[in-house]
């Protein structure tokens, strides 16, 4: 009988893996936040090189998980942006506003990661993020 080997798991692969376990577990957006009846969420990444990565752009409904952190494009990076705290104030105060409503924010985060590359020296990744946040009222 031939035994399964054991693969040791990498640091980076075990933050994905409980990153992915975190988004699994989040209740859905019409539980956390019933006045909200849609969320896009625009991202643009930027690390000051030639090559920047392509933006992102995500719609959440009432049904989607409120799992609001997108980990950084780059491959090598273990790092995340957060965006639970502007979504919560957008949200907030939008709750205050008529049906239908929207509200608009922008803001600039730095990744808080470490590249593999750069492990060593213990620099964090240069990648920064540009975002938008666009509510709607729920009807």
């Amino acid at each position: 009988m031939k035994l399964a080997s054991r693969k040791t798991i990498s640091v980076s692969e075990q933050r994905r893996n409980n990153l992915q376990l975190e988004r699994a577990r989040a209740v859905a957006v019409r539980d956390m936040y019933p006045a909200l009846g849609q969320l896009q969420v625009s991202l643009v990444f930027n690390d000051g090189s030639l090559r920047t990565p392509s933006p992102q752009s995500h719609t959440f409904f009432p049904a989607a998980r409120a799992f609001f952190r997108f980990t950084c494009p780059c491959a090598e990076c273990d790092g995340n942006f957060d965006l639970r705290e502007p979504v919560s104030e957008l949200v907030t105060s939008l709750s205050r506003s008529r049906r239908g409503a929207a509200r608009q924010t922008k803001g600039r985060l730095s990744c808080e990661g470490v590249r593999l590359r750069d492990r060593v020296g213990s620099r964090p990744c240069p990648m920064k993020l540009e975002y938008e946040l666009t509510a709607t009222a729920a009807e």
